[in-house]
Parts: structure tokens; C-alpha cells; sequence
């Protein structure tokens, strides 16, 4: 058994390496989009930090400053986090000790839905069948985004515990039980409430299986195959089998999760955290969304409705549910009772506000009213059906073993992805953020410009390299400090008070991107032109960043550096002394129709050698063509590169490279140093 645990592990590792290729060969620099992976991996990454550095207060994390327990914005990760340790202990950095999460999170969760298979099935290629399914449904391609959502192996294995217990129950089956509660609720807060509800219920059902009545009222045969009983392989619990010590486990777990939990509460009562009604609503499925999914399916892309938000791309695939229909014939008693329970209660929650069991948890259950998309509930029903498909598959290897093991391999064929368009991201970070990381800890600042876009989310990634307290943030939630300060950033003009609202929460430094200011340039520029002469602001330096760099300034506590320091034109060419460059097109999202232009320029101290397009998640390689540009010449008089404008002409999309697409500018200046530029997506009609 030991050797066919192996085998399955490294068939779910293989399958989770091909069908999320080519993540593996961009471990440092590739995530599904800008947004929520970089929260994720900040995440992640300040779990690390923290355990180590102020483990009594792992949720005052550095984001939102000054808020209290700002890591409860978000979930908190730490049961993920914790397995990266030894990865990050040894030196690999915050994306990609992510994208390891992500790459475990799917083979984990195919190999714990394999170990409930095999358990309940006494079948390998029934195990395998489950596992594939419950690894790589639709669900986990749909929240790529969400590291914790691909994380879902403790699910099956909370109820292959729980299992466990009630055919031998002992004191190790018990701890067993409780160390998965605790890892799940660790892992995913959605999860820790989904699966506490579904195993009591779990619980309540076994408790009563000797009862025909209730089984009746389940809609369960009182027969049993006892084809199915031998199938399964595993001892019937005793009748009156003993839960002391499964409650006692159970109450310990809770007391370990605690410290974990509280934080939640907190911001709940202080800053009004919960989800407003309509906010939960719309991200409460119909039953319609159980028959949608993405265009990111190969084989069910036609399913695709982007008229619904993706939280309600709920469809697990047609292959499932007539294995699941099968299974129903041949499973055991409790187990088909136990799927159906599971299958049922993951649907009815996934309907949210629309039905009575979500609305009345959301009304009732403390918790609840902080989830705000009901429709992740399915994941209880895609157990369930993993059950179901165990024994089908069993059924099927009994008869024509050869025909049970193509299960797996369809399943793999029908739940891939069409393709997989990775984001690819720079992560060495900017000269700014080296230089504030080498400040005393705890000095906090604010970037520039705030809830500009994507800004927020790349702040928060970009805090990894520092530690540092800031302002800036993004989450479900936003406490109402951040909200006002963000107010008077944004202002037109900033008003006189922005300081001393920033001196009193302790912000000493104001960052400025000067690349993505843009409109909001010209009133931050008349705040220092106000600011500086006054002595209240004071230049500091200006680092390479971009076009026109990074800016700092520091907030001052007295008068004292009145007059003492220039107003700085942010907007204005300067000189860099490290190579940089601009792709101008195509902008983010641009769908060429017909020929398609690629271009920008590239400039830098030490000249330029080369610049190359890299499509397709960096495996196409197409060179540029570089171009006299006087306009650019002019404005950057100082750099000795006398064709800095890089351009590719395309009168068709090139051979391999999919219609939604990336491109990333690499740059080799005169030295033979290579700089990227940020990836851009786009749609090659």
C-alpha cells in the first residue's frame, strides 16, 4: 500500500506540473493576474516574517497602517504558510515559495481525495478516479487568484478522519481528526466554516445509522449490496461506538485555533467588518451557475458566460455526474448516505441568500456574515461526488479493469485548461524599496498614488522586500483611516490638514511612483510647492524607478528644514543610471484585429544592444527592430542610444501563440544585462 501511496503522489504532481505548465519554469516571476496573488503572497510572506520576528503579534501585519489586526482583513494562510518555511528558511523567495503553495495545493488536494477513495473502495484506480476529479474540477482553474481555494486536501481528509475514528475509535484517531480540523482551519476560513457544518452533520448521521427511519428520510435503501460492503474493504463501525474522545480532540483543536480566530472578531466589532446583504447576494449562486464555467476550460468553454461573476462558474464537469450517478448504485449504505449529505449541502449553500440554510447561518451564526461569496460552498458537494465517483470507478476495475483506468486519464483530458496565460512580473525589487528596508523598523510611510488601479496590490507585494508599515492596502475591507487618508490623496487640491493627518498616525514618509501619477501629478506637485517652503514636507532623495522615478519625502515633525529644501518637478526626464524602457503597445487588454504593431523604447546609460518580445508565457522569442525616434532622443538627450524606439510587425499571429495572450519586453543594454518590462496581456483576432 505504501508503494501505491507513492505512485499516486507523483502521478498527481506530474499532472498538476502539465496541465498548469508553464508555471514550473516561472516559479520567480509568474502569477494567474496583478491582483489577488500578490495580496496572497504578501500573505504568505509576512506569516514568515512574523513567526520570527514578533510571533505574540503575527496579525499586526505592516498593511493598512495604523489599523489594528490588519492581517484579518484577509484569511490568514498560516496553515500554508507554515510548509513553506523550510523553502523560505533556505532562501527562496515570496513568489515563488507561492507558486510552490499553488503547485502542492493541487496535488494535495487530488491525493487527499485518492486517500478517502482508496480507503472507502479498497481500490487504487477507484482512489486515483476521485482524485483526479476532485484535483483539477473547474472550480480550482476559476480561483487561481486564490491560493487557499486550491488548497482544498483537508476537506476529504477531515472526513476520512472522522471515518477513521468511527471504525476503530481510539485516542490516535482522535488526535488524528483534530490535527486535520486544525490544518484546515489554518488554511482556508471558507473551509474551517464549510467543513465544521458538514462534518457535525457527518456526525449526526453516523450516530444514527443504526436507525431505518432516518436512512429512510434520507432517501437511502434499507438493503445494502453486500458486493459493496466486501468492495469497500474496511471495518463497519461499532454500534455504539464511544465519541468522548473525538470531542475532547475536537475541543483542544478549537482552543489552538483560537489566537487564530479572535483577530477576526476584533476588526468585525471595530470597524463594522461584515458583508452587507446585497453584496452576498450577488455572489449567491442560481441553480443555472452549476451549468457555467470559464473560457480557461478546454473542452467546456462553450459553458463560458461572462455575464456572471466567476465565483458562480460552479459546473464540475459532465463526466462526474454520470460516474457519480453510477456510484450511487454501488455504494455502501453509509457512504451513500454520507455523499448525499455532502452533495446536497454544498448545493444548498452554494445558493446563498437564495435558500434557507445559507441565509439562516448569515443571520444567525457568528462567522458567517464575513463570507461573502456563498457560491464556495460547492466544494462540499465536489467531495460528495468524489465519493460517489470512487465507487463507480471500483465498480467498473471489477469487471474491466483496463476501462476503469482510462477514468483517471479522461478526467484529465476533459477538466484541463485550454491555456494557461501566466502574468509575468519583475521580482527584484525597485532601488526604493531596498533603501527602506534598511530604515529602522517600524518606520512607516505612504505610497503614491493610492487606489490607482492595481497600485494597491502591487504595494502590498512590493512590501515583502521590507517589512515596513504602510498605509497603503487592499482587501474585502478598508478601515476608515486608510478610506480618509486615501480621500485626501485624491484630492483636488490636498487639503492643508493631509499632514498633520499623517503626522498623527506616525506616516514619516510619503513615496511617490511618478510613472503612474498621472492626472494626480499636477495637485500633489502644488501640495509641495504649499508643503516644502512651509517645512512641513522635506525632499529626501530620488531613486531610479521606471521613466521618471521614485520619489521620497519626509514628513517633518517641526519647522526646522524651512527653506532648506527645493521643490522637485516629479513629472520631469531625469537622469537613470540604470537601464529602463516603456512598452506602448498594446495596452493592457488591446484586441488587435488584423496586423498588429508591438513597440516602445528602451534607454539606458550604457547603450542598448538588443530588445526582444517574448509571447506566450516567454517560450516565443520574436527580435525587435530598432528605430531612430527624435521625439525620445530630445526628451533624453543623455543616454547614448541613438535608436531607442523598439517596434515588431505582425500581418498574422505567429505559429503557437494562442489568441489571448502576453507579451514581456526583455532589454540587453551594452553591458549585456538583460531588464524586463511588466508583462502585458492582450488578444491576438
Amino acid at each position: 500500500m505504501g508503494r501505491q501511496h507513492v505512485a499516486a503522489g507523483i502521478l498527481f504532481l506530474l499532472l498538476t506540473l502539465t496541465l498548469t505548465w508553464p508555471l514550473a519554469r516561472n516559479l520567480d516571476r509568474a502569477v494567474a493576474d496583478p491582483g489577488d496573488p500578490y495580496i496572497n503572497t504578501w500573505i504568505l510572506d509576512w506569516d514568515w516574517w512574523a513567526t520570527f520576528h514578533q510571533p505574540l503579534a503575527l496579525y499586526q501585519a505592516n498593511a493598512f497602517h495604523p489599523a489594528q489586526d490588519s492581517l484579518a482583513f484577509s484569511e490568514n494562510l498560516y496553515g500554508v504558510a507554515v510548509l513553506l518555511f523550510p523553502l523560505r528558511a533556505v532562501g527562496v523567495g515570496p513568489v515563488a515559495a507561492y507558486n510552490v503553495a499553488m503547485l502542492l495545493g493541487f496535488a494535495f488536494s487530488g491525493f487527499a481525495a485518492y486517500l478517502l477513495g482508496r480507503r472507502l473502495t479498497a481500490s487504487w484506480i477507484a482512489g486515483m478516479a476521485a482524485g483526479v476529479f476532485y484535483a483539477f474540477v473547474p472550480f480550482r482553474f476559476v480561483h487561481l487568484s486564490h491560493v487557499q481555494h486550491v488548497w482544498g486536501g483537508w476537506l476529504p481528509l477531515l472526513l476520512l478522519a472522522l471515518l477513521a475514528y468511527v471504525d476503530e475509535p481510539d485516542r490516535k484517531r482522535a488526535a488524528l481528526f483534530a490535527a486535520v480540523f486544525v490544518m484546515n482551519g489554518l488554511t482556508n476560513i471558507h473551509y474551517f466554516f464549510f467543513g465544521s457544518l458538514a462534518v457535525a452533520l457527518t456526525f449526526a448521521l453516523l450516530r444514527a445509522t443504526s436507525s431505518s427511519e432516518f436512512l429512510g428520510f434520507l432517501g437511502v435503501p434499507r438493503g445494502q449490496s453486500a458486493e459493496a460492503e466486501e468492495l469497500r474493504g474496511t471495518p463497519r463501525h461499532p454500534r455504539n461506538w464511544f465519541p468522548g474522545p473525538l470531542a475532547i480532540a475536537t475541543a483542544l483543536a478549537l482552543l489552538v485555533l483560537a489566537p487564530f480566530l479572535y483577530p477576526y472578531a476584533v476588526v468585525a466589532k471595530l470597524y463594522g467588518m461584515q458583508r452587507s446583504y446585497e453584496e452576498v447576494l450577488r455572489f449567491s449562486a442560481i441553480p443555472s451557475d452549476w451549468l457555467r464555467t470559464g473560457e480557461q476550460s478546454a473542452v467546456y468553454s462553450w459553458l463560458a458566460d461572462g455575464h456572471t461573476d466567476p465565483e458562480r462558474w460552479l459546473f464540475p464537469g459532465a463526466l462526474v455526474l454520470v460516474l457519480a450517478a453510477i456510484g450511487l448504485f454501488y455504494a455502501t449504505r453509509r457512504e451513500r448516505a454520507i455523499a448525499l449529505l455532502w452533495i446536497v449541502l454544498g448545493f444548498a449553500g452554494s445558493l446563498g441568500l437564495h435558500f434557507e440554510l445559507h441565509r439562516f447561518l448569515f443571520g444567525g451564526v457568528p462567522g458567517f456574515r464575513a463570507i461573502r461569496s456563498p457560491a464556495r460552498w460547492a466544494v462540499i458537494t465536489y467531495v460528495g461526488l468524489a465519493i460517489l465517483t470512487a465507487f463507480a470507478t471500483a465498480a467498473l476495475a471489477r469487471r474491466a479493469r483496463w476501462a476503469a483506468l482510462l477514468v483517471p486519464l479522461l478526467f484529465a483530458l476533459e477538466l484541463r485548461p485550454a491555456h494557461m496565460r501566466w502574468w509575468m512580473m519583475d521580482p527584484k525589487p525597485p532601488e526604493v524599496y531596498t533603501w527602506l528596508a534598511a530604515q529602522p523598523r517600524g518606520t512607516a510611510v505612504m505610497e503614491l498614488p493610492i487606489d490607482a488601479g492595481t497600485t494597491e496590490y502591487g504595494y502590498m507585494y512590493r512590501a515583502t522586500a521590507h517589512h515596513q508599515p504602510i498605509v497603503n492596502g487592499v482587501s474585502g475591507f478598508a478601515p476608515p483611516e486608510r478610506v480618509a487618508l486615501s480621500v485626501m490623496a485624491n484630492a483636488k487640491p490636498i487639503p492643508d490638514d493631509f499632514v498633520d493627518r499623517l503626522r498623527a498616525d506616525g506616516v514619516q514618509y510619503v513615496i511617490v511612483h511618478a510613472d503612474q501619477m498621472a492626472e494626480r501629478t499636477a495637485p500633489f506637485q502644488a501640495w509641495l510647492q504649499r508643503e516644502i517652503p512651509r517645512g512641513r514636507v522635506a525632499f529626501v532623495r530620488r531613486f531610479d524607478g521606471g521613466v521618471f522615478g521614485d520619489w521620497v519625502f519626509r514628513i517633518s515633525s517641526s519647522r526646522a528644514e524651512r527653506g532648506m529644501n527645493f521643490v522637485p518637478e516629479i513629472a520631469k526626464a531625469a537622469y537613470n543610471r540604470r537601464t529602463f524602457g516603456h512598452l506602448d503597445s498594446p495596452s493592457y487588454g488591446f484586441v488587435y484585429r488584423g496586423d498588429a504593431v508591438l513597440s516602445g523604447y528602451a534607454l539606458s546609460p550604457y547603450g542598448i544592444a538588443r530588445v526582444d518580445f517574448l509571447l506566450d508565457n516567454r517560450s516565443v522569442r520574436v527580435p525587435a527592430k530598432l528605430i531612430e525616434d527624435v521625439t525620445i532622443t530630445r526628451l533624453f538627450p543623455w543616454y547614448p542610444v541613438p535608436h531607442p524606439r523598439f517596434a515588431a510587425w505582425f500581418n498574422r499571429r505567429p505559429d503557437g501563440v494562442p489568441r489571448k495572450t502576453d507579451v514581456v519586453v526583455e532589454i540587453t543594454d551594452g553591458r549585456g544585462e538583460v531588464t524586463a518590462l511588466p508583462s502585458g496581456w492582450f488578444t491576438w483576432n
